[in-house]
């Protein structure tokens, strides 16, 4: 499938639906791949086991999750189409509270479709996949879901457990249907099964950055700044250790090439002068492996905590320009060792919002590992935009408050 210039960044795309037949839950997982401007499929997998999907989901690349249980009700919408999405919701669902549920709208002439579920119900199956580690980067119901690639399609359209079809006045009409695991569908090129049709068109609406007609705007977008902040805080850390692993070796290569020179220019060696300059090396570079040891194990484990505890709390109005774990305390010189600030962490970035900014800098005081916050920097640049940079000063490891 052609693919226009995408709203997304990254070449591979992950989709999850939890879908309900005969009072069963299934999950469908889908995932594509771009290259050369188009879409491929790499993988899909259907299961009823929530845990089946450890091995195929990666939780390091974003998530976009579909929610078409039966407690999701989809509701075709007659002829007369009222003006607003509110009134689409209560023509056909009314009486109802608004507040208490989350909606999607899929407004196409021959089947306008009204999907709906209680915030409760969305908020638990978050609750389960959070259990897993996986967080999603945006959430769509319903067959109104559908949307996004409804120009690709015609009746009769089947999906994981619902069927689309043509009546004799041309319209179209949506009813339940039984999972066919073995039944596909083109689209534009691309054959994929059919139970992962609304999974794919969740995928493409958020490449397309096509929002759907729904309440749920808001809360994906925090969802989507969430998941921004996660990746950011991934590839930070991996550059870090690219950079420490890179100075390392650097230093390494540098003291075996001065030691061959002064070998070669020296001549002869006192096998006793040549024992102790072994045993001088041996322990430097003993030295430095326990260090990058050291720096590994913590930054794998207690740093990649301490980072998801940020970004979970990082209010929107704080955008985030540069993160430091365990900084050179030091430049770096020739012949000397490498200086860390050791359970320290650096953040620098931009607010808009003073108060919110107190506010993070005091939940971030209050957290357990973090012994002190002491704030560095803080410039007025401009009436909307302030400067900022702060350093946590965290407990040593197995220590807490």
């Amino acid at each position: 499938m052609m693919l226009r210039k995408p709203s997304i960044s990254g070449h591979s795309y992950q989709g999850l639906e939890i879908f309900e037949v005969d009072d069963g839950i299934y999950y469908t997982f889908l995932k594509l791949k771009r290259s050369k401007g188009e879409l491929e499929l790499i993988q899909s997998f259907t299961t009823d086991t929530l845990s089946d999907l450890t091995s195929h989901i990666d939780p390091k690349k974003s998530l976009w999750v579909q929610l078409n249980t039966s407690r999701v009700l989809n509701k075709p919408l007659g002829r007369d189409r009222p003006k607003s999405m509110e009134q689409w919701v209560k023509t056909v669902f009314p009486n109802l509270d608004l507040e208490q549920f989350y909606f999607q709208i899929m407004d196409r002439d021959k089947l306008p479709v009204v999907s709906i579920t209680k915030r409760s119900v969305l908020e638990g199956h978050l609750a389960e996949l959070k259990k897993h580690g996986w967080v999603p980067a945006g959430l769509s119901l319903g067959v109104a879901g559908l949307s996004p690639c409804m120009d690709f399609l015609e009746p009769p359209i089947q999906g994981s457990n619902f069927l689309i079809v043509s009546l004799n006045d041309g319209s179209w009409n949506l009813s339940p249907t039984d999972c066919d695991l073995e039944l596909k569908v083109e689209l534009n090129g691309l054959q994929l099964p059919t139970v992962h049709l609304l999974s794919f068109s969740h995928l493409l609406g958020s490449i397309q950055g096509k929002d759907p007609v729904s309440n749920l705007t808001g809360f994906n977008q925090e969802l989507q700044q969430r998941d921004k902040n996660k990746r950011l805080f991934q590839i930070g850390l991996q550059w870090g250790l690219g950079f420490l692993l890179a100075l390392l070796l650097v230093n390494f290569l540098l003291f075996s090439n001065y030691r061959s020179k002064t070998l070669d220019s020296n001549g002869f060696i006192d096998p006793t002068q040549q024992a102790s300059s072994l045993k001088q090396v041996r322990e430097r570079v003993e030295v430095k492996k326990k260090k990058l040891q050291v720096l590994l194990g913590s930054s794998n484990s207690r740093a990649t905590d301490y980072l998801d505890q940020i970004a979970a709390g990082l209010p929107e109005s704080i955008l985030l320009d540069i993160l430091t774990y365990q900084p050179l305390t030091r430049p770096i010189q020739q012949d000397k060792p490498i200086s860390l600030g050791t359970n320290q962490i650096i953040i620098s970035g931009q607010t808009n919002n003073k108060i919110e900014f107190s506010g993070w800098t005091s939940q971030l005081e209050s957290m357990e590992w973090v012994q002190e916050v002491e704030i560095e920097r803080y410039e007025y640049t401009s009436s909307t935009v302030d400067n900022f940079s702060i350093k946590l000063y965290c407990h040593a490891i197995g220590q807490t408050k």
